[in-house]
């Protein structure tokens, strides 16, 4: 696959005529101005090319392994150093370049990249032979939604970012400070109000490229994180000496409020563009698991094609054969804790209660839970013909042991039993949905309950509650019960989809999240939850990122994040 990829790539960079140097540029590099800025074509292929930037979820270690969600069988540092809180600024595990790819385009040079790229096209944008002026406003909103998205990606991991709004050249200084938090929670909100603002988005069609929904979708989310805890309670970083960079020091209950009203608004706005939650099978555990394995939907709001041709190794089919059962070809390195699985209500709406229903486990549970994980006896296709997940079967993989055996849980979620033909057969179709419209009810639901809108949350709780098959969520269900209820219902609804290692950071509930991982056993007579990762443990410097100490040695303006050395 490998010799493949690259023989495509050189075909590539050959029609191009000499421009590929532009193809994976980091900053001080140089671009071939004269090849790319005069030819329309080469210039929107440049921004497809800062579309590719975007990360895709699924590389050897999911996100899910450095939280709660799951547990790799492949056990190092890219992932524990993570999980037992020993990020250093020498070591960044997942966080840098790492063998495993995990959080690949999240890394801070790979974004910087992506930034530079985006601030390149914007300077040259009138400049560039475009045939109509709306394709040059097209385009000039795309960019600056990705520019936004690739500034979140940092202001997510560390807080206040180092700004970028002009390219930066070979022997331009590289000294520069970084912004407080709100500056780049504003910045960022600009460049999507800019995009928002774009007629020539309004009416684009194709959820691969920016668009006025997805624009809006991105917004909520990321006032959202600006309202949250963490940015406003901040005795977590200790004495801290700037304060600035990791949120708001000076923090008032108006301020919070305007940063969720607004959160809420962008995503009231998304919800009126016709979005709507997919709902095409009575059987409400099939119709969830569908809900990924579907090329258009009108859940979708933004997306990312993964093939072969374009992403190496990268394909929508890698979680089933990285996570997959053994028994059915997979090597199931991130399996799935009973942390989350426990998590999943009874079909009543009332909580799972291991001790109580551990005789018979999986019968009555939120048809979500069979929609997204594999467990003992799940119905499961595969090559056609019907089979049953045995978790007490052989594994098939050498490297998973009696020591290290997995949790008994393995994801279902976006994996197609019946296209799949593993690796190394014919690739899954299905995108991978980047934004759905779930998030943004979600997104809503918590502005609603952080404003003491509870009506309003409850509805939109239900709307997602509803597609699954629960019950609805009571009218006697408010204050502190409610807002577990709802956190509950964004960590089932949205598990493995990248949201959950935030969330628990934002809300300063990881040292609940950061617990040993547990697992299931099954020896044909009964159930026994096992410990499958006893090392797990939280230290509150791990709320953001620690900045990578190569970076601070290149630039002497950049100050650490608190509790790191």
């Amino acid at each position: 696959m490998k010799k493949k990829f690259a023989i495509i790539t050189t075909v590539m960079a050959g029609a191009l005529a000499g421009c590929g140097d532009y193809l994976d540029t980091y900053p001080g590099d140089k671009y071939d101005d004269a090849t790319v800025w005069e030819n329309a074509v080469y210039a929107e292929q440049f921004v497809f090319n800062i579309y590719q930037g975007i990360p895709y979820p699924h590389q050897w270690y999911m996100s899910g392994a450095l939280t709660d969600e799951q547990v790799p069988n492949q056990v190092d540092g890219v992932v524990t150093r993570v999980t037992e809180s020993n990020l250093t600024p020498d070591d960044l595990a997942a966080f840098a370049d790492n063998w495993g790819a995990c959080m690949d385009g999240w890394w801070w040079d790979k974004a910087y990249s992506r930034i530079r790229a985006c601030n390149k096209f914007l300077e040259e944008a009138d400049g560039i032979p475009f045939p109509t002026r709306e394709k040059t406003e097209q385009l000039t909103g795309e960019v600056h939604f990705l520019r936004a998205w690739f500034h979140f990606l940092l202001m997510a991991q560390y807080g206040g970012v180092i700004l970028m709004d002009k390219s930066v050249d070979m022997g331009d200084d590289y000294a520069v400070p970084r912004s407080s938090f709100e500056e780049t929670v504003n910045f960022i909100v600009k460049d999507l109000d800019a995009a928002i603002d774009s007629e020539a988005l309004a009416g684009q069609a194709d959820k691969t490229r920016a668009t006025t929904g997805a624009a809006l979708a991105l917004k909520s989310r990321v006032l959202l994180y600006a309202a949250s805890d963490m940015h406003h309670n901040l005795a977590w970083a200790g004495s801290y000496a700037n304060p600035e960079l990791i949120g708001y020091p000076n923090s008032t209950a108006d301020l919070r409020n305007a940063l969720f009203e607004e959160a809420g608004r962008a995503a009231g706005l998304c919800m009126e563009r016709g979005y709507s939650l997919y709902d095409a099978d009575g059987d409400k555990a099939k119709n969830f698991s569908d809900l990924f394995l579907q090329i258009h939907s009108d859940e979708q709001i933004f997306i990312t094609r993964y093939d072969k041709l374009n992403w190496g190794y990268w394909a929508t089919d890698w979680p089933a054969w990285v996570t997959g059962p053994p028994s059915f070809g997979g090597y199931a390195l991130n399996t799935v804790t009973a942390n989350l699985a426990n998590a999943f209500e009874n079909a009543d709406g009332t909580p799972f209660d291991w001790e109580m229903q551990r005789w018979d486990p999986y019968s009555g549970r939120d048809p979500r839970f069979d929609g997204s994980v594999l467990h003992n006896y799940s119905q499961w296709y595969a090559w056609g013909y019907e089979n049953r997940i045995d978790i007490a079967a052989p594994w098939g993989a050498d490297y998973v042991t009696p020591e290290n055996q997995g949790t008994g849980y393995f994801m279902k979620k976006f994996i197609s039993p019946l296209e799949n033909d593993w690796y190394y057969g014919t690739p899954q179709p299905q995108p991978y949905i980047q934004i759905r419209y779930a998030e943004v009810l979600l997104n809503y639901a918590e502005a609603c309950l952080a404003l003491g809108r509870e009506s309003a949350a409850r509805e939109a709780l239900n709307m997602i509650r509803g597609r699954a098959g629960m019950p609805e969520i009571p009218a006697s269900e408010s204050g502190e019960a409610l807002l577990a209820r709802y956190r509950n219902e964004r960590r089932v609804e949205l598990a493995f989809e990248g949201h959950r290692f935030f969330d628990v950071r934002r809300w300063l509930i990881a040292p609940e999240a950061y617990v040993p991982a547990r697992g299931v056993s099954f020896d044909y007579s009964e159930y026994t939850e096992i410990v499958v990762d006893p090392n797990r443990k939280w230290n509150d410097s791990h709320y953001l990122i620690p900045i990578q100490r190569t970076e601070i040695n290149r630039n002497p303006k950049l100050i650490q994040n608190p509790l790191y050395k």
